[in-house]
């Protein structure tokens, strides 16, 4: 019986098949990888925009809300705290998170970020992007026994309104209490498992466990690149919009309701996928009203989004 094993040219070819069928393999499996990494940085920015919507409408809908008094009556009002050290304030037109004698009060304020500390409370802010500060009472009011001891509240009155805690004295059973906000958000950029990140974050007023009055810092959304905002402006007090101002148009006048009232504002949101693809280059361009984003052909996906808020109960 002879044995007659394979010749050098049928090893060869075996090899040469082998090696197309792992080439073949290989090229599949990394078809598959980039679409399902795609697929997924697709689906995280949907994600993340249909939260960042979410978040700035619902944030924003209550704008120039004061239970039914003016600014003007807000700016006045008697305060039970002191303010939080540091505050969120810009000196030259407004007195910070509550009023004070003297001062400007002004509740929708926004500017492009730049080097160094912004709004006295900010700092290190992703270069290109903008800030937007806002305070208003939220539309539901509690009474006297669902007040919280981490939040503060603002009891209208048509003599003198006042800014309470759950620990003011004299809180009438009877009064009206609104929960107050004073927000800012703004973006940062974090290193987070290796990688810079955009963030969006949040500064808010809180009450802190001893009574007193002071600023937390949120982190909310990653992810986050660009904020742009655009402002609707009532130029003949007609409660009809007459101009749309970019943040970089409005003067000091604007913001305090001295040339029109602000009776909307429209918001940009451009978001980047948390980890490049080398795969894919963006060389995009992403224009956010009248601002424009061009890519630096990098590896990040994008995705830009839109949204409106109508000051429908504004009482500025």
């Amino acid at each position: 019986m002879i044995i007659r094993g394979f010749s050098l040219v049928e090893l060869l070819i075996a090899m040469l098949l082998g090696l197309l069928l792992l080439g073949f393999t290989v090229q599949i499996f990394a078809s598959l990888t980039a679409s399902s990494r795609q697929s997924q940085q697709l689906a995280q920015l949907q994600q993340n925009g249909q939260l960042a919507l979410n978040l700035l409408h619902n944030e924003l809908q209550n704008t120039g809300f004061w239970g039914g008094i003016s600014l003007n009556d807000v700016s006045v009002a008697s305060v039970d705290m002191a303010p939080p050290a540091p505050d969120c304030v810009e000196d030259d037109i407004d007195s910070g998170s509550f009023p004070a004698a003297g001062a400007t009060f002004t509740s929708l304020y926004a500017k492009l970020a730049a080097p160094g500390r912004q709004l006295n409370c900010l700092t290190s802010l992703a270069p290109d992007s903008e800030i937007l500060q806002l305070k208003r009472a939220i539309g539901l009011a509690v009474s006297r026994d669902e007040l919280r001891p981490n939040r503060f509240y603002i009891v209208p009155h048509w003599q003198q309104s006042r800014l309470i805690s759950q620990d003011s004295a004299s809180l009438a059973a009877d009064s009206v209490f609104y929960p107050y906000q004073h927000l800012v958000f703004y973006i940062q950029n974090q290193r987070v498992d290796g990688q810079t990140i955009p963030v969006l974050m949040r500064k808010r007023l809180v009450r802190s466990v001893s009574g007193a009055a002071r600023i937390a810092t949120d982190s909310v959304i990653d992810g986050v690149e660009r904020l742009h905002f655009e402002f609707g402006i009532d130029a003949n007090l007609d409660g009809r919009l007459n101009y749309m101002l970019p943040t970089a148009l409005m003067s000091n006048e604007h913001w305090q309701q001295q040339s029109g009232r602000i009776v909307s504002i429209r918001f940009y949101v451009l978001l980047r996928s948390t980890v490049p693809d080398p795969r894919y280059v963006n060389q995009q361009t992403y224009q956010m009203g009248a601002s424009r984003f061009e890519a630096p052909d990098d590896h990040y996906r994008r995705l830009l989004l839109a949204g409106s808020v109508y000051f429908n109960n504004a009482n500025f």
